[in-house]
């Protein structure tokens, strides 16, 4: 495989449906677990168009279920499908390990303006920049 065919297959790999930004939103999660309503305050760590990935204290989902997702800034509430989830491991030896979990999810219908934020054009690359 040539070297201009190799770098073509990871610059498609690498391809989203939205641009990625690492952002810290306060968010509210509403899900169904064991026949309760549950409502979580979480934290936001990437958002875009599409979804993003949330830090939930309480992990009682699968990938596949769904939840309510709330953003009291923008007002708005959107319905979202969990993609992943993992339990987050500590960074700090001040603080219990495992605490938490990271939580990947998609909006069920692109939803730019549900962070409140302008994203980057599609055409944005960090690399073009000069420093």
């Amino acid at each position: 495989m040539s070297e201009t065919a190799s770098f073509s297959n990871i610059a498609v790999s690498n391809r989203r449906r939205s641009q990625r930004v690492f952002l810290k939103v306060r968010v509210v999660a509403r899900f169904r677990l064991l026949e309760r309503e549950w409502i979580v305050d979480a934290d936001t760590i990437i958002v875009n168009a599409h979804g993003g990935t949330i830090r939930l204290s309480v992990a009682p989902m699968a990938a596949g279920d769904t939840f309510n997702l709330t953003n009291p800034t923008t007002d708005q509430v959107e319905s979202c499908r969990v993609i992943r989830i993992e339990a987050m491991q500590s960074r700090s030896s001040d603080a219990p390990s495992g605490h938490g979990f990271e939580v990947a999810f998609a909006f069920d219908r692109p939803s730019p303006h549900f962070w409140g934020v302008a994203f980057p054009p599609a055409d944005w690359f960090e690399g073009t920049l000069d420093h």
